[in-house]
């Protein structure tokens, strides 16, 4: 008799421990299943590993899933997870030869995760990634653009509460609700505004001068990167004619050869950063 009263009791215990038990968020409109962070990062973690391993494809359909999951996401993600997808665009932007989109990408690290070092044995010393990384870590970064506090809950950029949205660099944004739920994630790139993502006011464009409007601080940056651009131009012309000189020793010749090259895409890192900026400031403050 003891052991069925015994029995009975884990039997509820156990009803009630399962009955207790958190209900797994619906997915948010459009996706077939919800994505929490975990599986999220799981994604990612697995386009780092095709990257290393130089499996392209891998690359690309891991890439892929996490893109397609973040839209699906019911979890807010760390700003360690968001600098992680940043970083997988970056090589993503890398591989198409995409030079604005891997310098704004790794901006992107940098700013979700200060300090950020690129690991060598992803990008050796004198590899070309780690150009686009450089550039990325010591250009300008220009004024953003405030935003208004939600009138439900609150939004986070990168993982992270915000006042202003970056105006150079793409960022995750994600709009929770007033329970934490969330409610809407997305990738949002240079010159986008989403519809829910509440900017402080600005003129409308009817009150605006007529003429085409920039926003000084970005229009700045890309003069700044065109400048630059030119420099390392001349200077990769000037190895260049020095390695052909008939005046150079064979000793020279292979310093000269990685001078000329490193100028070379320092210049046109500089020149795609220079086209991507301009056109973020003619965008950006036209809107």
């Amino acid at each position: 008799m003891s052991a069925l009263i015994l029995a009975a009791s884990l039997w509820v215990s156990v009803g009630l421990a399962q009955s207790a038990e958190p209900v797994p968020p619906p997915p948010p409109a459009g996706c077939d299943a919800a994505v929490g962070a975990r599986d999220f990062g799981r994604m990612i973690a697995a386009g780092d590993a095709a990257y290393a391993n130089m499996d392209e494809k891998g690359f690309r359909e891991a890439r892929l899933d996490a893109a397609q999951a973040l839209p699906c996401l019911t979890e807010g993600l760390t700003p360690g997870q968001s600098a992680a997808f940043h970083r997988l665009e970056a090589l993503a932007a890398f591989l198409d030869r995409d030079h604005a989109g891997a310098v704004a990408s790794f901006k992107a690290v940098l700013a979700a995760a200060p300090g950020y070092t690129l690991p060598e044995a992803m990008a050796p010393m004198n590899h070309p990634m780690r150009t686009y990384f450089e550039i990325a870590a010591n250009s300008p970064v220009p004024p953003g653009r405030p935003l208004n506090p939600p009138k439900a809950g609150w939004v986070h950029l990168d993982g992270a509460l915000a006042t202003e949205a970056p105006a150079d660099r793409p960022f995750i944004y994600q709009r929770f609700g007033d329970g934490g739920r969330v409610i809407e994630s997305m990738l949002v790139r240079p010159g986008i505004t989403p519809p829910t993502l509440a900017l402080a006011s600005t003129p409308s464009r009817s009150s605006r001068k007529s003429g085409r409007e920039i926003n000084v601080g970005l229009a700045s940056a890309a003069g700044v990167a065109a400048l630059a651009s030119g420099g390392f131009f001349l200077a990769a012309h000037n190895t260049e004619q020095a390695f052909w000189s008939q005046s150079t020793s064979q000793a020279e010749l292979g310093a000269l050869r990685t001078q000329t090259n490193t100028f070379g895409w320092l210049s046109a890192g500089f020149g795609a950063v220079a086209l991507g900026t301009g056109t973020a400031a003619l965008l950006v403050g036209t809107w």
